[in-house]
């Protein structure tokens, strides 16, 4: 398996991007068992100060299909503001690096660049180890309810490879929600490559809990499940 076009693949995910498929419950991010979140309740999709000195981390772990444990660290943090495909940009740095069981190693880092107009926030694209060249985007909405569901854009890299970014926020439990991004990936010839997503369990603030990343390698047929707690 190569570790790094996977760790890639995972950085890639959206407000953390950028890839889909459907996710996998895991204790991390759903404990189960607690009740029912209020379907009234308006929930931040950014967490606070996301678009202003935003600076966290957390360790990840997680196992794949065939066996193989891994430990390995995200962080994200708000950059200066920039310019991106020529619009006014706001930059969010994301690092990730993990170990595998069989002694492979991975890093990986993207910037994410969203619009700068607070009230019409879009998800511009990406840079660093992969980078937009071309997007068609839809604007965020601040806030949501549980049950609600959008797009973010779709987006072509330097390889011609494109990706379509989704989200939607599904119940967390206890007062929670779980804000689920999903990214679908295909090649040049616009078959399958892989698949990621990516939930949060959020806080009506936008407050992050916790992370969970899946992703799945059409070629090699492997998936993989990370978990962190903020």
């Amino acid at each position: 398996m190569n570790l790094k076009k996977m760790s890639q693949l995972i950085v890639l995910i959206v407000f953390f991007i950028s890839g889909c498929g459907s996710s996998n419950t895991s204790t991390a991010v759903n404990p189960g068992g607690g009740a029912p979140t209020n379907t009234t309740i308006d929930f931040n999709l950014f967490p606070p100060n996301f678009f202003n000195g935003y600076n966290v981390a957390t360790s990840l772990v997680g196992t794949d299909n065939i066996g193989l444990t891994y430990t390995g660290s995200i962080s994200e943090k708000t950059l200066t503001p920039s310019v991106f495909l020529s619009k006014s940009s706001i930059p969010l740095e994301t690092k990730i690096e993990f170990r595998a069981s069989n002694g492979g190693f991975a890093d990986a880092l993207i910037n994410t660049h969203y619009s700068s107009d607070p009230n019409n926030r879009e998800l511009l694209g990406v840079d660093g180890d992969i980078v937009t060249v071309s997007a068609n985007t839809t604007v965020i909405p601040e806030t949501a309810k549980i049950g609600d569901s959008g797009m973010i854009g779709t987006y072509v890299d330097s390889r011609g490879f494109e990706t379509s970014l989704s989200w939607r926020l599904d119940d967390g439990q206890n007062g929670n929600a779980k804000l689920v991004l999903l990214n679908n990936t295909n090649d040049q010839l616009g078959t399958l490559d892989n698949t990621v997503s990516t939930s949060y369990l959020i806080q009506p603030n936008g407050n992050r809990i916790s992370i969970e990343l899946i992703t799945f390698n059409i070629n090699v047929n492997i998936e993989v499940t990370l978990n962190g707690t903020f």
